[in-house]
């Protein structure tokens, strides 16, 4: 019986990871892709009912709610980890009296940025250009720092 508990858990974490990466690769990926990842994961989706089969209920629910708090997790750190490096295109509105310790603080860093006039005294308006992680993360300290409001819009070229 332990082996097949065993096996089931594999199974169903592997499952799990497959689901998950599927609903990305649908909603992001092309339609070739969406249709090879959903037969993937269902074709290895008959095997875990076949599994369950010989398994108590409950022992099947621990096991699919373990898998299914590990093994999500796990497949969106896989995809965060894959997804490459993009341009981004950060829209910022920041109070007037923060705008120069934030270009100070952009300049600093060497981050590239359009600065907009405006018809406001109270707020100023920029486009921040992240090309990777570790410079979004500068960037999104600045922000704090400077109580700078923003939205952000991923380009479609990749570096």
């Amino acid at each position: 019986m332990w082996k097949i508990i065993v096996v089931f858990c594999i199974c169903q974490l592997i499952n799990v990871i497959l689901s998950t990466l599927k609903s990305v690769i649908t909603i992001k990926g092309g339609k070739g892709l969406a249709a090879i990842s959903n037969a993937v994961a269902y074709g290895f989706n008959t095997i875990v009912i076949k599994v369950i089969a010989d398994v108590d209920m409950w022992i099947a629910v621990i096991i699919s709610i373990c898998s299914n708090l590990i093994g999500v997790y796990f497949a969106l750190w896989l995809t965060e980890k894959m997804r490459k490096d993009q341009l981004w295109k950060i829209t910022v509105t920041v109070p007037a009296d923060n705008y120069d310790s934030l270009i100070s603080g952009l300049k600093e860093y060497d981050i590239s940025f359009i600065s907009y006039e405006t018809s406001s005294s109270k707020y100023r308006v920029l486009d921040v250009f992240s090309k990777h992680k570790k410079e979004s993360k500068l960037i999104r300290n600045l922000f704090n720092m400077y109580d700078a409001k923003y939205t952000i819009l991923a380009n479609n070229g990749t570096l």
